[in-house]
């Protein structure tokens, strides 16, 4: 992951601008007075029509499908929590934990 943000950062095209993900201009891509992210949206969608074209993958999928993937990804329900950094386990656990856990099966004592 930080190899990730370290490449978003250095392909920024203002070094100064504060948003991971910027504009030209170095703005940011949420209108914090209209609540929209217009640029964003528009973004997104260039890259989805890109990556159905020239990947194998077949169904659109959101930012937040990325998230719940980390999600259920992660080794378990506390990893994945602070993966998302919750603070309580329950969201991570109601919202973004998509897979089915694995259990190892216990040994069987008998007497």
């Amino acid at each position: 992951m930080r190899d990730a943000v370290n490449v978003a950062k250095s392909v920024r095209p203002v070094d100064i601008a504060p948003w991971l993900f910027c504009t030209r201009k170095g703005e940011g891509y949420v209108n914090e007075e209209k609540g929209t992210a217009s640029g964003w949206d528009s973004m997104w969608q260039r890259f989805m029509e890109r990556i159905l074209k020239e990947t194998k993958v077949k169904e659109r999928f959101t930012e937040h499908d990325l998230r719940a993937k980390c999600a259920s990804d992660a080794e378990s329900l506390e990893h994945a929590r602070a993966l998302l950094a919750h603070a309580d386990s329950q969201l991570t656990q109601r919202v973004y934990r998509r897979r089915p856990e694995r259990v190892k099966p216990g040994k069987l004592a008998f007497e």
